[in-house]
């Protein structure tokens, strides 16, 4: 007795788990390639403000509050405002984040100091002794 053995069919190779994986991986290094370069941000640790060139430059504290407002001398400031306080030439701006500061408004805020043609400004982050 001979078994009939069905015709063999033509076997195709999937490409749609493959296009998810590419996808999935594409993602990926979108978004880790954006916090690639940690050094392009000059982070003060120390709390020291001292100017390379040895003058004495004045230092502009901006606080972002966790509403996303910045915030000078204990006082939300306007885009209006801070634009004209980031005017004076040679002037040092240091940014400090509070820890629930949404990302959005740091890179707001550090987009208008470098419209303002601010050259040193730092990004300072506090951290707990112990």
């Amino acid at each position: 007795m001979r078994l009939a053995r069905p015709a063999a069919s033509a076997r195709r190779i999937s490409l749609v788990p493959l296009i998810d994986v590419l996808f999935i991986l594409l993602v990926y290094f979108m978004v880790t390639s954006v916090y690639r370069d940690l050094d392009m941000i000059p982070v003060v640790q120390d709390g020291s403000v001292s100017s390379e060139s040895g003058g004495t430059a004045t230092t502009v504290l901006l606080r972002i509050g966790a509403d996303g407002q910045v915030v000078l001398r204990g006082r939300n400031v306007t885009p209006d405002v801070l634009a004209s306080v980031l005017a004076t030439p040679g002037q040092r701006v240091l940014i400090l984040p509070t820890g629930a500061a949404p990302l959005w408004a740091l890179t707001d805020l550090m987009d208008a100091v470098a419209a303002a043609g601010v050259t040193d400004a730092r990004l300072i982050r506090l951290e707990a002794e112990g």
